[in-house]
């Protein structure tokens, strides 16, 4: 991990989940508190995570919406769901932001629960 990536910031007690990724080396940098909760994990548990173990089963998918971040500074979707520690799929909309980091390119991305609104019959 960077040194004092975001840590005691705004970013590591926000409500919304919010992760700090390397897309260069698909890992997991930061968590915050919220994005924690979400997944199940402790904050040890995904730093360092494959980015691809938190979205397993939409690879393609996920390597589309990191193309679209890193050609335009930002991309979101609602298509997207994430694998949580017990094994679960979570439906979450996810919007992303491409951010320099001490010349590096890392990026925020902010993660909301859209369970509610899945239809209660399974589509």
């Amino acid at each position: 991990m960077e040194p004092d990536l975001m840590t005691g910031t705004m970013f590591e007690h926000a409500d919304e989940a919010a992760f700090v990724m390397d897309p260069e080396h698909d890992r997991i940098l930061a968590a915050n508190d919220a994005g924690c909760r979400l997944l199940g994990y402790s904050r040890t548990e995904l730093i360092g995570m494959s980015i691809e173990r938190i979205h397993p089963a939409e690879l393609a998918e996920l390597s589309e919406l990191l193309r679209r971040v890193l050609r335009h500074g930002r991309a979101s979707t609602i298509t997207l769901t994430c694998r949580t520690k017990l094994g679960t799929f979570l439906p979450t909309e996810i919007s992303l932001h491409a951010l320099e980091v001490e010349g590096r390119t890392r990026i925020l991305g902010l993660v909301q629960d859209r369970s509610e609104h899945r239809d209660p019959r399974g589509r």
